[in-house]
């Protein structure tokens, strides 16, 4: 890929839109649904638990979550219109059932009562944020007493070496994630780290180093 093209995949792949950005998030999914399904199964969903998923995209991941435990209700919330829009155009079955709802947000304030979910989830959104600190306080007040949040990432040292990432991106290992919950109102009570073999949003194959981090409200 040439370097334009490489800075239009990382403007894409922090708020896919257009044609490029529907075929975009078919790939996320594939490639990501590891890290999702390992972050379904560390959150640990109990039967008619509420999720919040924050950056969902098209979503395409849906039905594996709903089938984890009974009677869940799921919340899905995007900056990207278009993945929006994917969401919930793949998931209408769901969605008339009553067991999922969409909404755009602007990546800081999180449009639902305090004390409202029991679990909430984001996989590889975290690079992208522009106020983390608020987001976390933000999520921990959202979540229920006994509630969890599992930020899902790959690794500084695998992330820094992919040539779309850039001046968008900002990068996190286990240390810069402590320092980020440090001060906030949420605590870190689990980690996980895991290996897989993947290809590349440039089209490579790359052994990708990832992490699961879970908090709780303090």
């Amino acid at each position: 890929m040439t370097e334009i093209e490489l800075r239009e995949l990382e403007k894409q792949l922090g708020c896919p839109s257009g044609e490029m950005g529907i075929e975009l998030g078919g790939n996320m999914h594939e490639t990501n649904i590891g890290m999702t399904l390992n972050t379904i199964e560390f959150l640990d969903l109990q039967g008619g638990s509420s999720v919040l998923e924050l950056g969902h995209g098209n979503c395409g991941h849906l039905e594996n979550l709903l089938e984890a435990a009974s009677n869940l209700s799921y919340h899905g919330l995007e900056i990207s219109n278009l993945m929006h829009e994917e969401a919930q155009r793949l998931n209408q079955k769901a969605i008339a059932g009553h067991k999922v709802d969409f909404k755009l947000y602007d990546g800081e304030n999180i449009p639902f009562p305090e004390n409202h979910f029991d679990r909430i989830m984001t996989v590889n959104t975290i690079y992208f944020w522009q106020n983390p600190k608020r987001l976390i306080n933000e999520i921990g007040r959202r979540l229920k007493p006994d509630g969890y949040f599992v930020i899902t990432f790959a690794q500084k040292d695998f992330m820094k070496n992919l040539p779309f990432v850039g001046q968008n991106f900002t990068l996190y290992n286990k240390e810069d994630i402590e320092k980020l919950v440090e001060g906030s109102d949420m605590k870190i009570i689990g980690y996980c780290d895991r290996t897989e073999e993947v290809k590349s949003k440039a089209g490579d194959s790359v052994e990708r180093f990832y992490s699961m981090v879970k908090l709780s409200r303090k």
